[in-house]
């Protein structure tokens, strides 16, 4: 099983039935860790923008319609964001692979006698199994 696998199991483990919600949750996460790569670079104002926008899907204050050209549309970009992050590792000499595998490790410890724990919003909480990712052998 390659990583992406791996992590594609995690998600399937963790909400094998996602909701809208879920959904939207999940969007929102993803536009926080995009903020946080801005906020790495020093783009601060649009990270805190970008924030702020996430924050509205994990909130429920923004709402998507999910319909099938939603979805191809969102599809398309998310495989453009997975071409493009694996690019920027490489721009950077990162081991974006191993890295990966370590970011698994992690999301698995989030797990607890098997099952995710979520947090009132509906986001996979860190309980106290949960052991942070070590990047720094892969730079």
């Amino acid at each position: 099983m390659n990583e992406l696998e791996k992590t594609l199991n995690w998600f399937e483990l963790a909400v094998p039935n996602p909701t809208d919600t879920n959904k939207s949750v999940q969007l929102g996460c993803y536009l926080e860790e995009t903020s946080e790569v801005l906020t790495a670079v020093g783009c601060t104002i649009t990270a805190s923008m970008l924030s702020g926008v996430a924050d509205a899907f994990k909130d429920g204050t923004e709402y998507v319609d999910f319909d099938e050209s939603t979805k191809i549309a969102i599809l398309d970009g998310l495989c453009d964001t997975i071409v493009t992050a694996v690019g920027v590792a490489h721009m950077f000499g990162m081991d974006i692979m191993s890295a990966m595998q370590e970011v698994n490790r992690s999301n698995f410890s989030k797990f607890v006698d098997g099952k995710p724990v979520f947090n009132e919003k509906g986001k996979i909480a860190k309980p106290d199994t949960y052991s942070p990712p070590n990047l720094n052998g892969f730079i």
